[in-house]
C-alpha cells in the first residue's frame, strides 16, 4: 500500500476558499485532510466542491453529536457540495481550536461515480464541540476524473489553514 503527498493549499489569512488543483490521476483513491480555523470566536460549516462543481451532484449521510445532542444528516440534491457541520474551527480562546475533516474518495481517477466516507470535529468553546461521521458520493451527470478539490468557509480562513491531499494505493 502507498500514501503519497500529491498537494496542498495553506491559507493567507484573506480568503474564505481553499483549493488544490492539478491532481494527478495516479493513484486509486484519495484522502483529503482540512484543518481549517475561522477568523471568528465562533465555528461554522465549510463546503467542498470538487472539479469546480456547485451542481446538485453531492450525497452525504451519518451521524452527528453537538454536547450531548444525536443528528441524524441526509444531504438532498442541490446542496452545491459536501456541507460539512461545523468543520471550521472556531477562532476562540487565542489559538487553534481544533478542526478538522478527513475525506476519503475512492476510484477518483476514473470517470464514475466516486463513493467515500469523512469524519469531522471540531471545538467551539471548552465545552463544547461537535464530531460527525458519515458516507459521501460525488455522483455526476457527466462522470469524470477528480482533478481539484475546494473548501469554502463561510467565515475566512485564518493564516496557515491547510488542506492536503494524498494519493492511496493499495
Amino acid at each position: 500500500m502507498s500514501y503519497d503527498f500529491l498537494g496542498r493549499a495553506t491559507a493567507d489569512g484573506s480568503a474564505m476558499t481553499l483549493t488544490v488543483s492539478g491532481i494527478p490521476q495516479t493513484h486509486k483513491d484519495l484522502e483529503i485532510i482540512c484543518h481549517v480555523i475561522s477568523d471568528t470566536a465562533a465555528a461554522s460549516s465549510g463546503k467542498i466542491t470538487v472539479n469546480g462543481d456547485s451542481g446538485g451532484n453531492y450525497r452525504r449521510n451519518g451521524w452527528r453529536i453537538n454536547g450531548t445532542t444525536l443528528y441524524g444528516i441526509a444531504d438532498i440534491p442541490g446542496s452545491g457540495g459536501w456541507d460539512i457541520n461545523f468543520s471550521q474551527g472556531s477562532g476562540a480562546f487565542g489559538g487553534p481550536a481544533a478542526a478538522l475533516a478527513k475525506i476519503y474518495l475512492s476510484n477518483y481517477s476514473t470517470a464514475v461515480d466516486h463513493p467515500g466516507s469523512y469524519q469531522s470535529t471540531s471545538w467551539d468553546s471548552y465545552t463544547s464541540g461537535e464530531q460527525a461521521v458519515g458516507g459521501l458520493l460525488y455522483d455526476n451527470s457527466s462522470p469524470a476524473a477528480i482533478t481539484s478539490i475546494t473548501w469554502t468557509g463561510v467565515y475566512t480562513i485564518k493564516a496557515d489553514c491547510t488542506i492536503t491531499v494524498y494519493g492511496i494505493d493499495y
